[in-house]
């Protein structure tokens, strides 16, 4: 009877430890599929557009993350330009008093307040939070941006 018991408490502690053995298993086997899936964005080629901020329309961008209305972003991007390019971030303040020290675009009777996240880049790599994320040049030539961009959803702007 003694080592029936005995027997049962062992087959019992290897079944709890084959259990976690496959729990720990699966969660490292998320985990990496997660950084693969992460390493395997999509690289996205685009043409720079007329910039339809008022007072910007002789410059061009290339919209890394459009918005979407109400949507605030949080992510990283990776861009190339053969030419050099400000990265901004934006968020909408249409309604809200803005700072004096914030630059602020008038587009389509919306406004946005901006982040220079990077100066004069032709590339790299940079995090970023707001509406929409874009590369931007003062000059009225064209270009193309080869970027990707790894950008979740955090909140909508009406809830901050």
């Amino acid at each position: 009877m003694i080592s029936e018991r005995n027997a049962s408490e062992k087959s019992l502690t290897i079944g709890l430890l084959i259990v976690a053995i496959a729990g720990i298993t699966l969660v490292i086997l998320l985990d990496n599929y997660q950084i693969q899936a992460q390493q395997q964005q999509q690289e996205m080629t685009q043409r720079s557009v007329q910039h339809n901020a008022k007072g910007h329309e002789s410059h061009q961008v290339v919209h890394l993350q459009n918005v979407s209305e109400g949507v605030v972003y949080k992510g990283t991007v990776t861009f190339n330009s053969p030419k050099p390019v400000d990265i901004i971030a934006y968020e909408d303040i249409t309604g809200r008093t803005s700072n004096a020290t914030v630059k602020v675009w008038d587009v389509d009777g919306k406004q946005y307040a901006t982040k220079t996240l990077m100066t004069n880049a032709t590339d790299g790599t940079v995090n970023f939070q707001g509406a929409g994320i874009l590369a931007h040049a003062a000059s009225s030539d064209p270009y193309q941006v080869i970027f990707s961009i790894n950008a979740n959803p955090i909140a909508t702007s009406k809830s901050q």
